[in-house]
């Protein structure tokens, strides 16, 4: 008995079945494994098949999931969840059936019904048709808002208020191109490295100015900046999505028991941390550090991301001076 895959791109047009006379089959973008799939949506190791006695096993390990077919619907895995062959799955511009047959047997790759080739085309659509750009990404994120909403709604809603006031106009006057609220905070994108930190620093000028300028509560921040590929989702109003966006939105978070090894001892709030891309193409944009110290802080392993991300801390006028003086080399 071996197992029997046929995998199918969404568009149809590209179809290969390989068998597998082995108790696990991987399917990713790594070289190392069974089946091969090069596509920037699949992860290294993007699920495994496995057979453990009479029992069949399908277990997700990628950030853009894995869909199951249960009768007319598809369901996505979370884990390592039971299975009887043959059975259905969609991966990223993919679909893959799976069955488990004689070795002898050879039957020929199955072709999918028009409606189910319609409603794979109207769920996983071709990355040639999707928007993508190569962009700054920043996240801001209005830290202890629970904590203060808890205590006092009205106050917690002021801040809110009143951060948009701050940000929306200084981040419109630095040409951002995608603006989105968090509830707690935004995402911002930029065609520029430089228009990115620019935007960051200014934005944690004016918010310290306020603090100095008002007995109401201060606004506490966590910044975060990246460089990479976002992608953008038009279904139910503009949005952008991708690694790269969950990347920074994990940078914005991080603490240092994220870090194998932390070089220096940078702040929980009212920071501005970076990602070592970000610095890079940064660098590359404008030939220098534009005047600002990045400290490296080593690198940290975030939550579903796959590889450990190298981030800075920007050190700014507001920054704890003697906590940059201990970094510093």
């Amino acid at each position: 008995m071996v197992w029997k895959i046929v995998l199918t791109n969404s568009a149809g047009t590209q179809k290969s079945e390989k068998s597998f006379d082995r108790p696990l089959v991987r399917i990713g973008r790594d070289q190392g494994n069974e089946i091969i799939v090069n596509h920037p949506r699949i992860s290294r190791l993007h699920c495994s098949l496995i057979r453990n006695g009479d029992q069949f096993l399908v277990k997700d390990s990628s950030r853009n999931g894995v869909m199951l077919q249960l009768g007319s619907e598809f369901k996505r895995i979370s884990g390592e969840v039971a299975v009887v062959p043959p059975f259905r799955l969609l991966l990223p511009e993919w679909s893959v059936e799976v069955d488990w047959v004689e070795q002898s047997r050879h039957v020929p790759p199955p072709q999918p019904a028009a409606e189910e080739m319609q409603w794979d085309q109207s769920v996983i659509i071709p990355a040639g048709r999707l928007k993508q750009r190569k962009e700054a990404v920043l996240v801001f994120d209005l830290c202890e808002s629970s904590i203060i909403a808890s205590k006092d709604d009205h106050m917690a809603y002021h801040l809110k208020l009143r951060l948009s006031q701050i940000a929306e106009p200084l981040l419109a006057e630095h040409r951002r191109r995608f603006f989105k609220s968090t509830g707690d905070g935004f995402l911002a994108t930029f065609d520029s490295c430089g228009s990115a930190l620019t935007a960051a620093t200014e934005l944690e000028e004016r918010i310290q100015q306020r603090n100095k300028r008002t007995h109401n509560a201060p606004i506490h921040y966590r910044l975060a900046l990246h460089y990479g590929d976002t992608w953008e989702i038009s279904a139910g109003g503009e949005d952008i999505h991708g690694h790269d966006v969950n990347v920074t939105f994990r940078i914005e978070g991080v603490q240092e028991r994220a870090f194998r090894q932390c070089r220096v001892q940078f702040p929980i709030r009212d920071r501005i941390l970076c990602s070592d891309d970000f610095l890079t193409a940064l660098q590359r944009e404008r030939g220098d550090d534009a005047g600002f110290k990045f400290i490296g802080c080593g690198s940290a392993a975030l939550k579903g991301i796959d590889e450990p991300v190298a981030i800075h801390w920007i050190a700014t006028r507001y920054s704890d001076q003697d906590a940059v003086r201990n970094a510093l080399p």
